[in-house]
């Protein structure tokens, strides 16, 4: 949203893998070898919910035109550059976590694009995963992919170069705004612009009513008390559990850490739980018994919304 604020560059609400999926499907459209392939991959697109969310209604002709038999980062781009073009705008930019999984095939597609990748505390991801209705399962599960992933993606960010990748604390962002704003400007060659701060007037048209609960706090600044909630609100023996796989990854981005690790029976009894109840074993079985209700996050939107 603050990226998106800024007055030469526009990100439309995401496509959660979207562009990811088509591009493994190009066998279908003859790898858009003729127009008519070409045409029938925009009408597909077009169709698309998460494109039918944005803020701005691409038509089927201004897609088209002009484009023949051309590549699929051409039609990615074009629909980027149309919604772009409806703000005003001639710099365009994409927000999609799949590209933490798929930042090889975006930078071959675009070779002259460029990542900023947004790490969080891990301990503060998983207390965020225990309100949503998606995600990890328990805090050790949690440990484990966030420590995977972000090993796989900074060595990817590092075959591409400080140039091309750039890695922004959470923390950052939300405590020293300007100056993490500033870097990330400066990172994309654009001129900083104060418009950045004002992204709070844009969320009623850029997100859609049904979406809101996600992002209780989109509206707001940013909320200092979404930073370090682990130091408040995590039990030490779930540090334990997290610290225990995560710890190493933790302090390579600059979190604090336990110098040394307690040992204590109330985590290793927690740890043999959460093994058990892994892959969201738990919450399918719940299910299954008709057992299971609306997320913490639902919940809580639920009664926000309350009069």
């Amino acid at each position: 949203m603050m990226v998106g604020a800024h007055p030469r560059l526009a990100v439309p609400l995401s496509t959660t893998g979207l562009w990811y999926r088509y591009g493994r499907l190009l066998d279908h459209y003859d790898q858009l070898g003729t127009a008519a392939n070409v045409e029938l991959l925009v009408q597909d697109l077009l169709q698309e919910e998460r494109i039918r969310l944005w803020d701005v209604k691409l038509s089927r002709d201004s897609v088209l035109k002009g484009l023949t038999p051309c590549s699929y980062p051409t039609v990615i781009a074009r629909f980027h550059s149309l919604y772009a073009q409806s703000k005003g705008k001639d710099l365009w930019g994409n927000i999609d976590i799949a590209t933490l999984d798929d930042m090889d095939m975006a930078a071959s597609w675009f070779p002259r694009a460029r990542f900023i990748h947004i790490v969080r505390d891990g301990r503060d991801v998983a207390l965020s995963h225990e309100t949503m209705p998606y995600g990890t399962s328990n805090v050790a599960e949690c440990a484990l992919r966030w420590t995977q992933r972000l090993h796989t993606n900074l060595k990817m960010g590092a075959i591409l170069g400080p140039n091309r990748y750039l890695v922004v604390r959470y923390e950052d962002l939300v405590l020293d705004t300007k100056s993490a704003l500033r870097r990330m400007c400066e990172f994309l060659d654009l001129s900083y612009s104060a418009q950045m701060l004002e992204y709070t007037s844009m969320v009623k048209q850029k997100i859609p009513d049904d979406r809101r609960w996600l992002w209780p706090a989109l509206d707001q600044p940013p909320v200092e008390s979404k930073v370090y909630r682990w130091k408040r609100e995590m039990s030490e023996t779930k540090r334990i559990v997290f610290e225990n796989t995560a710890d190493k990854m933790l302090s390579k981005l600059g979190y604090e850490t336990y110098s040394r690790i307690p040992k204590r029976a109330s985590a290793y009894l927690l740890e043999l739980w959460y093994f058990l109840g892994q892959r969201g074993r738990f919450r399918r079985f719940a299910a299954k018994l008709g057992l299971q209700r609306p997320s913490r996050l639902e919940r809580q939107w639920q009664a926000k919304k309350k009069p």
